[in-house]
């Protein structure tokens, strides 16, 4: 049953980090490598976790790497994904109606976003914190993980937008694109002002 008060859900003693990335495990071993390395470090910094709520991919390393290593992991999921994702053992689990709830959801919860690769569904989730941070709905920051170039095309795409006069320069503040899980990990701890755990 959905949580209409997301405090319910979670307590927020720690700050939550909700992390986009794909449902899909991609080519390269080194994106597994980085969803573990990003989970455990969410762990390792005394964070939470809130995430999309399934165990495929690199959404399940993420979250199963969170979990093993003591973070509270929330997951958000439409009912109509509940048999096709799958749900990891360690997770609290809120089910919505639909997609758009749960990215409500997501926003309303976390206190920073962390983007790893993903397909249609992680753009998506990027575009609209990142859009409505350029409202000014939130301040929260944006973190994008930069594995194996794979960001770079968004970041052209992103400056030309700027260049072509259809954004203002300032939609370029709205993230940081980190080269890797340990530039991404510790922007996330400067950009929280969160000290590194001893």
């Amino acid at each position: 049953m959905l949580s209409r008060n997301p405090n319910d859900a979670m307590e927020k003693k720690t700050p939550a980090i909700c992390v986009f990335c794909g449902s899909s495990l991609g080519y390269s071993p080194r994106f597994r490598e980085v969803a573990r390395d990003i989970g455990a470090g969410i762990a390792a910094g005394g964070f939470s976790m809130v995430f999309g709520g399934g165990s495929n991919g690199l959404m399940g390393i993420v979250a199963s790497a969170a979990a093993q290593g003591g973070a509270k992991v929330q997951g958000i999921i439409p009912a109509f994904l509940q048999a096709l994702e799958g749900l990891t053992a360690e997770e609290q689990l809120i089910i919505t109606p639909h997609m758009q709830e749960r990215k409500t959801l997501m926003l309303q919860m976390s206190d920073a976003f962390l983007v790893l690769p993903g397909g249609l569904g992680t753009f998506d989730e990027f575009f609209e914190v990142a859009t409505e941070a350029q409202l000014g709905v939130h301040r929260k920051p944006i973190i994008v993980v930069n594995v194996e170039g794979y960001f770079d095309a968004l970041d052209t795409m992103l400056r030309a937008t700027v260049e072509k006069g259809f954004a203002k320069p300032m939609i370029l503040e709205l993230y940081h694109l980190a080269d890797g899980p340990e530039a991404a990990l510790l922007a996330l701890r400067e950009a929280l002002e969160v000290p590194a755990q001893a």
